[in-house]
């Protein structure tokens, strides 16, 4: 009788707060959540000139990106830019809320954050003697 009752509360728990899985796996290490497919959805860039400029891209047929994480640290990406393909593979580093991305000739050097599976990413340049300063916030969405 008694483990009837003890399997009639264990049931009725699972039914109440089954939607909140106490048993879901959280990663004992932030970083582990980049380990995915993330697709583009926007970029915003702000450029520190004489006057200030912002332009901000959103994802649309011309405009496709896909990012990919991998355990092994390395990644792949796919983009597709005014109808120019570029694929490649590189390899990506996270110290804290630091990323850094080395793919092709490229170097990242960037700050992340993942919340509700949207991955952002945020790049700032200083100006330089030929270079106006920027600040560059591109945002994907995790697949």
């Amino acid at each position: 009788m008694n483990k009837k009752y003890t399997l009639l509360i264990f049931l009725y728990n699972m039914i109440l707060f089954g939607n909140q899985n106490p048993l879901q796996i959280t990663p004992k290490y932030e970083n582990l959540k980049l380990i995915n497919k993330w697709t583009f959805e926007s970029m915003e860039t702000t450029t520190f000139s004489e006057t200030e400029e912002k332009e901000i891209v959103y994802k649309d047929e011309d405009n496709i990106e896909t990012l990919t994480f991998h355990r092994s640290g390395s990644m792949s990406f796919v983009s597709l830019d005014d109808g120019n393909q570029k694929k490649g593979r590189g390899i990506w580093f996270v110290n804290n809320d630091l990323l850094r991305i080395i793919a092709d000739s490229d170097t990242v050097d960037a700050t992340y954050q993942i919340k509700n599976n949207i991955l952002t990413i945020i790049t700032n340049e200083e100006e330089s003697e030929d270079f106006y300063g920027y600040k560059s916030i591109v945002r994907y969405l995790k697949e």
